[in-house]
């Protein structure tokens, strides 16, 4: 997978972190959508030790972009696109946030749009942008981060269900529509991850059953691999032992 290109959006947050420092390992260079370059720089240092005590360079690079603003990430994929005269590769949509507990009754409209906005529209913008330069390179790989939510009812959680199950559904139609061009769309589920955020509310024995973001980054780079190159439209489920 050397010399490949991609985009991890959420690049900056626990997941996609450890997901843009796994793919920059195999050789592939990483662009990162930020809010700001700071927010980019005061996550990611593109040098690090390497086993004879030298250091070797990561390719991780960076433009800002709002992920949720359409023209945002319209700009951000030109920008890519032009940097890297007209080749993307990969694309991995990790962005995404949960809502407060609240039945339907009870939902507030605002916070509904923000799960949509949020968790279907950034993976929405992204996968459609990077469509059109994929499909005149006749490749790609599209792999978007779902949640349990996603595949069944859940009480008290359906802003979040719904935006989550409509990022499953984009994934499985993008991949029938575009499977002649060789385009390749997968689903990853997991449980719980154990992210700084979440221990916050776990207890210790709750983290112990939890996915770790780098079980998830080792999948997404054999879903990349050519050896998984006849996969498409599969929901991955990684739930850990929750």
């Amino acid at each position: 997978m050397k010399n490949r290109i991609a985009i991890v959006t959420g690049g900056t947050g626990a997941l996609g972190r450890e997901i843009t420092l796994r793919l920059a390992e195999e050789g592939i260079k990483v662009y990162v959508p930020a809010q700001s370059l700071d927010e980019f720089n005061s996550v990611f240092d593109n040098s690090h030790k390497d086993d004879s005590d030298g250091f070797i360079l990561r390719k991780i690079y960076s433009f800002v972009c709002n992920a949720t603003d359409e023209n945002s990430v319209k700009e951000f994929v030109k920008n890519v696109f032009v940097q890297e005269k007209g080749c993307i590769d990969f694309l991995i949509n990790t962005v995404g946030g949960i809502s407060p507990v609240s039945e339907v009754s009870e939902i507030k409209t605002d916070d509904l749009e923000r799960m949509i906005n949020l968790n279907f529209k950034t993976a929405f913008y992204f996968s459609r942008e990077v469509l059109k330069i994929m499909k005149a390179e006749n490749y790609g790989r599209i792999i978007s981060v779902g949640a349990m939510a996603g595949l069944e009812a859940t009480p008290g959680r359906f802003s979040y269900s719904f935006s989550k199950a409509g990022v499953i559904s984009l994934m499985d139609t993008i991949s029938e529509e575009n499977k002649e061009f060789n385009i390749r769309c997968n689903t990853i589920i997991p449980s719980v991850i154990d992210t700084p955020a979440n221990r916050e509310w776990g207890s210790a024995e709750e983290i112990k059953k939890w996915v770790k973001p780098g079980d998830i980054a080792n999948i997404v780079c054999r879903l990349l691999s050519d050896e998984f190159s006849s996969v498409r439209s599969s929901i991955i489920k990684v739930y850990g032992s929750v």
